[in-house]
């Protein structure tokens, strides 16, 4: 009978142990998934504003083009009119000189402000990468807090 009992304790602890390691096996999985999922919508976030932030600089890129071409092209259609009026070679000289440094600044300043444009853009993107960064690190770091909380529980 004494066998019998002592049998009947150690299967009991048999079974506990599977039991809490099967327990443990599928608390470490959730966890790992929790964070996996997390990650990746932390990712998907970061990826979705970079988009739409690449989105409203590809237009303001546009209307910058548009708003140089017309600049470019009322320059030109002035210059064109001043030349058909022009009377003497020294006003063609001047004409040709002015037009040409009035197109330089049109340039000059068009591409400072597209480069300002294009420098903001590549800051908010990482930016955004960055605060995605943090966040996943942060996530995975509250998770394995979690689990050495509930392993040392256990």
């Amino acid at each position: 009978m004494e066998q019998s009992r002592f049998a009947q304790q150690n299967a009991e602890r048999m079974i506990e142990s599977a039991n809490f390691g099967l327990t443990w096996a599928r608390e470490f999985a959730e966890q790992a998934l929790n964070q996996s999922k997390a990650a990746l919508d932390t990712f998907l976030k970061a990826s979705n504003k970079i988009a739409k932030t690449f989105e409203g600089q590809s237009s303001a890129v546009r209307e910058q083009t548009t708003v140089l071409t017309e600049k470019a092209l009322s320059n030109s259609v002035d210059f064109g009119q001043k030349f058909l009026r022009a009377k003497e070679p020294d006003e063609l000289v001047h004409l040709q000189t002015e037009f040409v440094a009035q197109q330089a600044q049109i340039f000059a300043e068009q591409t400072k402000e597209l480069g300002q444009k294009i420098q903001n853009a590549t800051q908010t993107a990482y930016d955004t990468l960055a605060d995605a960064a943090r966040k996943t690190e942060q996530s995975i770091a509250r998770s394995d807090q979690s689990l050495k909380r509930h392993r040392s529980e256990a």
